[in-house]
């Protein structure tokens, strides 16, 4: 199992100044990580980093781990300028990127600033997806909403640029199965299995495919001390009634966290993505790195 870190580009605790970009860049380098990740809004009820600009500058900031997007709102984007930006990093950080995608849709502000109709949010983004293979290919092609003339996007990527589709939903999982990776979030063991055997099944063959799993995390000595700050800062973070996901959040001590991401590893997921909620965001990436890491290496 790899382990990944979003970076904490959403400004609901505190800001995200380039010095915690740099932090975040040295953690991820230092502790082998396999990604750093960043979220996606145009506009949300906080203030939050663009996130393929923020891609670019951790990019710069590391040499060994990749960096991704959790999860990339497709649909809200022309597929040529978002192909064009994910080939620059690829290109620059030696094939280092890893395009999550997700059709979103919660914060209606954003879609009527793009111009987007969300009820064809999910059709957009299928299409959107192939069309981002046309422009790095240089194919011709029309579709129903993007038009490609038949010119590739130069410098293309240094390597094919990884797709991991985020979503619950059963259009989102079938959309995963036709990419390189799924990325959940909010899922039990018992349902990330059966998610995994219907990819599975839908995929067939042998070709690669990553499993993985956004996971929000609170670290105390004890789990009442996490949970006191996890429960409110989610009800902060995304104005709502937190108590139906608690079950999914690890909480606790070093342990009981490792514990907790151990369960998913058994239900078939090859990368976590750590999510730390609350404050004192610097405290709780040291303790990961230096208390939960370990344990979960061991195992």
């Amino acid at each position: 199992m790899r382990a990944g870190l979003m970076v904490p580009t959403l400004f609901t605790f505190e800001p995200c100044p380039m010095e915690r970009l740099r932090e975040a860049a040295a953690i991820g380098d230092a502790q082998d990580l396999e990604a750093l990740w960043v979220g996606d809004h145009l506009l949300w009820n906080v203030p939050m980093h663009e996130a393929v600009s923020t891609l670019a500058m951790l990019g710069a900031l590391t040499t060994r781990t990749k960096v991704g997007t959790n999860i990339l709102q497709l649909p809200l984007r022309r597929p040529v300028d978002v192909a064009k930006s994910f080939a620059t990093i690829s290109w620059l950080t030696q094939g280092r990127v890893i395009m999550g995608v997700g059709i979103g849709g919660e914060f209606e502000a954003e879609w009527q600033a793009a111009g987007v109709d969300p009820r064809k949010r999910g059709r957009r983004c299928d299409e959107a997806l192939q069309a981002l293979q046309w422009f790095w290919n240089g194919d011709e092609q029309q579709g129903e909403h993007f038009v490609s003339p038949g010119v590739a996007i130069e410098p293309g990527p240094a390597e094919p640029v990884p797709i991991w589709v985020g979503g619950r939903s059963d259009a989102a999982i079938r959309r995963a199965a036709r990419w390189d990776g799924y990325l959940g979030v909010w899922l039990s063991v018992s349902r990330y299995r059966r998610i995994r055997e219907q990819i599975e099944s839908e995929r067939g063959g042998d070709r690669p495919f990553r499993y993985a799993l956004q996971m929000f995390t609170r670290i105390a000595d004890d789990r009442e001390r996490a949970r006191d700050v996890a429960m409110p800062a989610m009800a902060r973070t995304y104005n709502m009634d937190p108590s139906p996901f608690e079950k999914y959040v690890a909480m606790g001590t070093p342990a009981d966290v490792a514990e907790f991401v151990d369960t998913y590893r058994e239900a078939g997921v090859d990368h976590v993505s750590f999510y730390l909620i609350g404050d004192d965001w610097s405290e709780q990436a040291r303790r990961l790195s230096e208390e939960v890491l370990p344990l979960i290496q061991e195992r």
